[in-house]
């Protein structure tokens, strides 16, 4: 006969795992084809699903077989040919009507006076293995999706736990990725950065990579990585999965309100608008009165008696609603000077803050190293009770049955992972508000100078990390400072209130070993009281 070879694996359904490749299939077909003294007409691969009518291989097979160009198939198994009712009963149908005259397999040979019952007990069992895999498959997703863990490929700074046990896989940190891509969401956050320049830092800067595909192919950064991690939810620590929204289990990397304001800063996706003169504040300020963005305006005035004209740069609410309120630059840039000289700490201070808290620190380091200490001896403990039952196993292999010990062994297996991913993750908890503070100490020495100094991006990250939000109104700018800076503030007042600023400044903003113990001792009290005369700042005292 007239035959047409069709092979068919579909590497996305899972019930094709199992399934010979195309390759395989390709040979067994010829050899039975030539084997029987059948000529080959045709020959068909197709890397496609058959739950759904609709394959172009296919469609085809059957439109040279109604030709009648063929008179048979030839294929490996008889659900190579469908899973779905529509493609299983055209091909009975046309077996029955003889329009094909046999459908050959490795296992049999289907003609049209065999009994129909038996072929389509076969497609049907194909089409139900389908419907009952695909039930099962959703199934274990929704089970996971409960857990915690979204069911799909890890986004960028994370990675997907394909050696785990299936059903347990979990999404962990990317080690090497997981800090760089907090620090490009800093950036945003300081906005003094584009998208497309944090890109050119990440990229040219740090020689950021991303993880391709289960093999893991190391690609470099794209934009449009940028841009899908600063818009998805996933990285606050929730995902959403069929149309719905779910909790994550995984280490968020930043939280929902660092994530609400990066969408804020992102507006048209985080693209500069061209400027010639550019606001060295942008997104900065806001107005007293309305709240609509303070806008940089520029001004040329014609000097006729001068025969030259002159530029000037003005602040001022975007809607206009009060005109008077405009400030120049220079009025601006005085007024955000005091606030840095507002926050300035004296250099003794730091010093001794910066000593009181690793005092402070030594005890917990202590129970830290204790408690890593414990977690190293667990390690070592399920790893002696592998050996021990691997060894039972050798000498007794009758002890235990091969499902018992199986068993045990995954168990030990996923309490050794879970173990190790802890003394890995160990120490990248979340800052305390000590290491909050302690940042904060170091960020504060030589502010003045290093503010006097720096380039408007600069600036633009030292006023966003010391406020909170900036207003125009009256020709008066207003800052709200964040903690703890708003605690030093006031620690600073109470310290002017038993020395003066000329010998604060003068006496304090020094090394802490030249400064008098006298001095020491009329200031330290007024910080040790910080906490009760501010309730809401007790956790700084």
């Amino acid at each position: 006969m007239k035959v047409i070879i069709y092979n068919r694996k579909s590497t996305k359904d899972k019930e094709d795992q199992q399934v010979l490749s195309i390759k395989g299939q390709r040979d067994e077909n010829r050899k039975r084809a030539e084997r029987e003294g059948h000529e080959i007409v045709a020959e068909y691969d197709e890397e496609r699903s058959a739950k759904q009518p609709g394959r172009s291989s296919f469609n085809e097979v059957i439109a040279l077989i109604e030709d009648g160009k063929a008179e048979a198939i030839v294929c490996w198994r008889l659900n190579r040919l469908a899973r779905n009712p529509i493609d299983g009963g055209r091909i009975q149908w046309m077996l029955q009507q003889e329009i094909i005259k046999a459908i050959i397999t490795s296992e049999k040979t289907y003609i049209p006076s065999d009994n129909v019952i038996q072929m389509s007990v076969e497609f049907g069992m194909a089409t139900q293995f389908s419907l009952d895999l695909a039930k099962d498959v959703k199934r274990g997703m929704v089970q996971k999706v409960k857990q915690g863990w979204r069911p799909t490929t890890a986004p960028f700074g994370y990675l997907n736990d394909y050696g785990g046990i299936k059903g347990e896989k979990q999404i962990y940190k990317d080690l090497e990725r997981f800090d760089k891509a907090r620090e490009c969401w800093d950036l945003l956050l300081t906005k003094a950065y584009t998208v497309k320049q944090i890109h050119e830092i990440a990229l040219n800067k740090w020689g950021l990579t991303v993880r391709v595909g289960r093999k893991g192919t190391i690609k470099p950064i794209a934009l449009n990585t940028l841009y899908n991690m600063f818009s998805s939810m996933f990285y606050y620590g929730e995902f959403e999965w069929d149309k719905q929204i779910w909790q994550g289990a995984h280490e968020p990397m930043i939280t929902k309100d660092e994530f609400d304001r990066a969408q804020i800063i992102l507006g048209d996706r985080g693209r500069p608008r061209s400027h010639q003169h550019e606001n060295p504040y942008p997104g900065l300020i806001k107005c007293g009165e309305c709240g609509r963005s303070i806008v940089f305006e520029v001004k040329e005035k014609i000097i006729k008696s001068e025969n030259c004209s002159r530029i000037y740069y003005y602040f001022r609410c975007s809607r206009n609603c009060h005109k008077g309120s405009r400030l120049t630059e220079d009025e601006v840039n005085k007024q955000l000077n005091a606030f840095i000289e507002k926050v300035h700490i004296p250099q003794s201070f730091i010093d001794w803050g910066l000593n009181e808290l690793k005092l402070s620190q030594s005890d917990k380091k202590k129970r830290r190293e204790r408690e890593l200490k414990n977690l190293n001896k667990e390690h070592s403990e399920i790893e002696k009770k592998i050996d021990t039952l691997i060894d039972m196993r050798l000498v007794n292999p009758n002890a235990l049955t091969t499902e018992t010990f199986d068993r045990k062994m995954q168990s030990l297996e996923n309490d050794l992972k879970n173990c190790k991913q802890r003394i890995d993750d160990y120490g990248s908890a979340t800052k305390t508000w000590r290491d909050e503070l302690i940042s904060s100490l170091i960020f504060l020495e030589k502010l003045c100078e290093r503010y006097a100094v720096a380039t408007c991006k600069e600036r633009l990250i030292i006023l966003h990390r010391i406020g909170q939000s900036l207003e125009l109104k009256d020709k008066v700018v207003s800052l709200r400072l964040t903690q703890p800076f708003s605690t030093l503030a006031t620690g600073k007042e109470h310290m002017a209130s038993v020395i003066s600023p000329l010998e604060l400044n003068k006496t304090l903003d020094k090394p802490l070993n030249s400064v008098r113990k006298s001095i020491l001792e009329k200031v330290i009290p007024e910080w040790s009281h910080l906490g009760d005369s501010n309730p809401g700042h007790t956790h700084y005292k």
